[in-house]
């Protein structure tokens, strides 16, 4: 949440000062507003490898997947400032801080690699999601896994909050597997591995 905030009072600082109070220093400002946007998304997604959980069973992200999402809303707004907007002189500035958080994972994506960070949790019945955002769900009331070959998300609904994915492609076939056996275990309703979800498992030879 503190990250969150902190973006917000960059952009409320950056939106002021290079929107409404426009003085001989806004470029400097601007510059200045955008770079500190980039550093906290970059930290706020770094932060998670500081991050640990008690736990019977976790499991360390082997990649970091960019988020298609927000490439797309960073495209659709710098398209929109740049070329449909009547105040693009104005607010060109806003084009870099919306592509601070796609940059950010960017960067993550190669440190993902080298560093592994623990990303699942679960501890007893609780299922611990370690992102931007920490996500937390009990396992009694997993209602249903679903499978998405397209983008490689196992979805899981639960009957209290709402559901939660989890790219397969991130983690070892074989922890997602020993997962799965969990997330069934666990629950009390009656939950199965999707029909339409085939791991790829590795030729021992």
């Amino acid at each position: 949440m503190k990250y969150f905030i902190a973006i917000l009072m960059s952009l409320i600082g950056l939106f002021v000062f290079g929107t409404i109070l426009k003085t001989e220093y806004s470029l400097a400002i601007e510059i200045t507003f955008t770079i500190l946007t980039f550093i906290i998304a970059f930290f706020w997604e770094y932060s998670l490898f500081n991050k640990t959980f008690d736990s019977d069973f976790k499991i360390k992200s082997q990649r970091k997947t960019i988020s298609l999402f927000d490439i797309g809303m960073a495209t659709f707004w710098t398209i929109y400032i740049l070329i449909l907007s009547d105040n693009s002189d104005t607010l060109s500035y806003l084009t870099f801080v919306f592509w601070a958080i796609p940059f950010s994972e960017f960067i993550m994506w190669f440190i993902y690699k080298k560093k592994k960070p623990y990303t699942i949790f679960i501890n007893k019945n609780e299922l611990i999601l370690n992102r931007r955002w920490i996500l937390k769900r009990n396992l009694t009331e997993l209602t249903q896994i679903q499978y998405d070959r397209f983008s490689k998300n196992l979805k899981l609904d639960f009957k209290t909050k709402r559901e939660v994915s989890i790219k397969a492609t991130e983690y070892n076939t074989d922890e997602i597997q020993k997962l799965l056996e969990i997330l069934i275990e666990k629950s009390e309703n009656n939950v199965f591995v999707p029909n339409n979800y085939e791991p790829k498992i590795k030729n021992s030879c």
